[in-house]
């Protein structure tokens, strides 16, 4: 591959958008993120990328990148500001819209992204956030995006994609907004982004059925793996490439952060009256006696047991706080941070040398690879 195409990473959290660039043939000159615990998982992954730096993008100006990395221009950037502050869900409670409005700041983040468009001036750029962007307080902040990266000089693109669309095993849309400097040829058509990998029909079974089966608390961190022998059904098949060419199981002999969360017995009683696909409030309807003491109205879907055969529920940074909704298809437990991270196309050598928590809030968090490496 060519890496004469020079990027730089914002809001990097822990990697995901670099892995997809890296894949692609890009030469990462730098990544940024505020997040400590992201940086240190970025760098456990990417010891050879000379400078990925744990900054506060609001007092570490482009200047002080250029300089160390010792170039005032660079020929892609790319990067996520933080979605919380463009979420659907607070937008439903008010939060991000409406009267209710309340300030986060993390809304006007992207306005640091376009500094450093402005003193790096790349060929194009790549911003990646929730499809909650388009219509955050009035839709204010997505006309702002567009607004400057045209008095920058750039052509705006806006695309909508669906993860699974690439061969991501979850229901995940995301909006992309995509630059290219005026100067430079291009134009946008519709579709503009197209899969890399041809798997039509990937399900959450396809990226997680192999793994060793574990009991709620259980699992040891690395553990042994053994690789699935090759299948003939074609619907296992799917299994088996997206195994080999996004999971690249042949590069880890064994596997790190398959350690399932402990839950209490009354959270495991409940787990076990659930049908693979169904939500608390589907096994009530049958009939089903829960015993969790939650508001039946606000968290029908509290305990939700995914399904093999679909797709994954979106994985989020707030499976970090009890997994409930990301219940195994066939195990009594929640989701193992390997799983999620698996969910989100990262590869099973892909390192995650820190506390369970944090595991958890960096997946969610991440822009799955195969998501960047396409665009």
């Amino acid at each position: 591959m060519d890496e004469s195409v020079t990027c730089i990473d914002l809001f990097a959290g822990c990697g995901g958008f670099s892995l997809g660039l890296h894949r692609a043939g890009l030469k990462i000159l730098a990544a940024i993120d505020f997040d400590p615990k992201a940086v240190e998982v970025y760098q456990a992954n990417f010891p050879d990328h000379p400078h990925v730096l744990c900054e506060d993008l609001t007092k570490f100006a482009p200047a002080d990148l250029a300089k160390l990395i010792g170039a005032n221009r660079v020929d892609v950037i790319a990067g996520g500001p933080p979605c919380q502050g463009f979420s659907q869900v607070r937008q439903r409670d008010g939060a991000n819209n409406g009267e209710r409005l309340i300030h986060d700041p993390r809304r006007t983040l992207y306005l640091q992204y376009f500094k450093y468009v402005d003193h790096f001036r790349p060929k194009l750029f790549v911003m990646e956030n929730v499809l909650g962007i388009r219509s955050a307080d009035g839709g204010r902040h997505f006309r702002d995006i567009k607004t400057s990266a045209r008095r920058l000089g750039y052509r705006v693109h806006g695309e909508v994609v669906e993860a699974t669309t690439f061969g991501v095993p979850q229901k995940r849309r995301r909006q992309l907004i995509i630059g290219t400097r005026i100067d430079y040829p291009g134009c946008f058509r519709r579709g503009l982004i197209v899969p890399v990998l041809k798997l039509e029909g990937i399900a959450l079974g396809h990226a997680i059925m192999d793994l060793p089966v574990l009991k709620a608390g259980g699992g040891t961190d690395p553990c042994e793996y053994k690789q699935p022998p090759p299948l003939r059904k074609k619907h296992l098949q799917l299994g088996e490439k997206y195994r080999n060419e996004v999971l690249e199981i042949k590069k880890s002999k064994q596997l790190t952060a398959h350690v399932a969360r402990p839950h209490s017995e009354r959270d495991l009683r409940d787990f076990a009256k659930l049908k693979e696909g169904e939500t608390a409030k589907q096994a009530i309807e049958r009939g089903v006696e829960m015993e969790f003491p939650y508001d039946r109205g606000s968290f029908s879907d509290r305990y939700t047991r995914q399904s093999r055969a679909e797709l994954c529920s979106t994985i989020v940074a707030h499976l970090s706080k009890d997994g409930l909704m990301f219940i195994h298809p066939t195990q009594n437990r929640s989701l193992t941070p390997r799983e999620a991270a698996r969910i989100q196309s990262f590869p099973d050598w892909f390192q995650f040398p820190i506390a369970r928590t944090h595991q958890f809030r960096v997946i969610g968090n991440a822009v799955p690879p195969i998501l960047p490496k396409a665009a």
